[in-house]
């Protein structure tokens, strides 16, 4: 074999890629210092101001300095003014649907009319004070113009912003759904319809002068002769409907299309209403034959958790053949003059305690589900205490508490009675207390699911005698509808006393301890 007698000078490709790989990662590298150094713009192609050392050197250096931040303050200004400028010219906008709200709210923000309706709009704004709002009717409130509509609203909001946002979550949701309705559908549950009655909100609606429709939801949980004690009571202040969801009975197909409620009984001929032929489209009669044709008319729904809103308005978009479609639209045209908005409103009070706890059943944590659930039990009287005791099948807890009690006990004693028996049932052990690892879950958790999902039938009722001054306001409502007795709430009241109950017999709770407001 030959030996060469010079190495070679060839350079092996491994070599020559990781060598480039190298170059071009130092390259990366020093790109990076240079952008966060910004060596490149410290090199100075003038050349420096020198003033020679003198008697007057100080003086110049500081007016220097002076006439420098002069020039950056006029410039600032001047920056200032145009933005002003600027903001004033332009205004940002959100714009997430096109539906008829946006586009009324929209121009309302813009503040786009013609001039025709800008002098009427101008005279007409500074007729609205205190004295003639409360003049205005709900009929005159509909005849309005729509800016006219939104001044009451802002004046009403700027007044009571500060306490609602204090006591409420989700206030703005809330208002934004109030803003943009007429008739708002106010849901209560039968069961224990006053604790629902929010006095701050029903206040808010009745000064913004839009009307509320109070519906008494659950009714087929509730004997008949309860349901028509609250109706008579309820109708003295507002238009109060009585509601039965049909829903659940005709489940929605998995692509959310609201199909047509089949086969349901025909009441009569007068309440057909020219397409409404069955009885179960009476939402849809009360809003087509008590509220004006010619004006076009926006219905909202509000209510508490689990009062059944959600329930409520699906039925309502069934009994007008709406298909549901995942739009970005809120305020949907179901028929001619009638728009509903289909985002319902929540209203989440801060600071519950006790029995209030029932207004968030679905969102409370271990120790607001014991303190609801003791609470619950504690208030009810002895003979409902051994009913609910026998429908969870705690026997056991019943005969200690009929060997406990007797006839010389106070209802303090009976209280502690109770409570220390609740106490044995949710706590593991009575002695720790009331602490996160001493609640017995499986216990607590089975009593709380029963009252969630109906399966204990009870209602509550109030202890003491209601009295109501209702003359006043049941003789303004009908004024404003004169014939809602007969043509809305006759055939409607009938139909909801006639159907089929969830149970036949129903744990009655006596109790003051709510708060409420009609």
């Amino acid at each position: 074999m030959v030996k060469i007698k010079k190495v070679s000078k060839r350079q092996p490709l491994k070599q020559k890629y990781s060598i480039a790989k190298k170059a071009t990662a130092h390259r990366k590298k020093l790109k990076k210092i240079i952008k966060k150094t910004k060596i490149h713009k410290r090199r100075f192609t003038k050349k420096s101001f020198k003033i020679p050392d003198c008697i007057f050197k100080e003086n110049i250096l500081s007016n220097i300095k002076l006439l420098a931040l002069n020039k950056r303050e006029r410039k600032k200004k001047k920056r200032g003014r145009n933005t002003i400028e600027d903001e004033e010219k332009c205004i940002e906008i959100e714009m997430n649907t096109l539906d008829d709200s946006t586009i009324k709210n929209l121009k309302y923000d813009l503040n786009i009319w013609t001039e025709d309706e800008k002098g009427k709009l101008e005279e007409n704004e500074k007729l609205i004070t205190k004295i003639n709002l409360e003049n205005i009717t709900f009929l005159d409130y509909l005849q309005m113009h729509f800016y006219l509509k939104m001044k009451i609203f802002e004046k009403v909001k700027e007044e009571k912003y500060d306490m609602l946002n204090e006591h409420f979550f989700y206030i703005d949701n809330l208002l934004d759904i109030i803003k943009n309705c007429d008739v708002l559908f106010y849901i209560i549950d039968a069961r224990s319809p006053l604790i629902y009655m929010d006095k701050n909100i029903i206040d808010f609606v009745k000064l913004c002068k839009k009307e509320i429709v109070i519906i008494l939801n659950k009714c087929d949980l509730v004997d008949n002769e309860i349901i028509k004690q609250w109706l008579t009571f309820f109708r003295n202040y507002y238009i109060t409907i009585p509601f039965t969801s049909l829903v659940n009975k005709h489940l929605l197909s998995s692509k959310n299309k609201y199909k047509p409620v089949p086969e349901f009984a025909n009441y009569n001929d007068k309440m057909a209403g020219g397409d409404n032929k069955n009885m179960c489209c009476y939402i849809k009669y009360v809003i087509k034959n008590l509220f004006p044709k010619n004006v076009q008319i926006t219905y909202g729904v509000i209510g508490h958790i689990y009062t059944g809103r959600n329930t409520f308005l699906r039925t309502l978009l069934n009994q007008f053949n709406y298909i549901h479609v995942q739009n970005s639209e809120n305020d949907i045209a179901v028929d001619e003059n009638i728009h509903v908005y289909k985002i319902c409103g929540l209203i989440l009070k801060k600071n519950l305690q006790g029995m209030e706890l029932i207004k968030k059943l679905h969102a409370l944590n271990n120790l607001e589900k014991y303190n609801f659930i003791s609470e619950f039990l504690i208030n009810l009287s002895g003979k409902n205490f051994i009913q609910i005791m026998f429908f969870l099948g705690e026997y056991k807890i019943v005969n200690e508490f009929q060997t406990y009690i007797s006839k010389n006990l106070d209802k303090t004693q009976k209280r502690e009675i109770k409570k220390k028996l609740v106490n044995s049932l949710c706590l593991i052990d009575e002695e720790k207390g009331a602490t996160s690892r001493n609640f017995n879950f499986k216990y607590i958790k089975n009593v709380y699911i029963k009252l969630i999902k109906n399966v204990i039938p009870y209602y509550v009722i109030p202890k003491s005698k209601m009295t109501y001054a209702g003359e006043h306001n049941n003789n303004h409502i009908l004024s404003l509808f004169g014939h809602i007795n007969d043509e809305i709430y006759a055939p409607i009241d009938e139909y909801i006393l006639s159907r089929k109950k969830y149970a036949t017999s129903f744990v009655i709770i006596k109790s003051d301890k709510f708060n409420f407001y009609v």
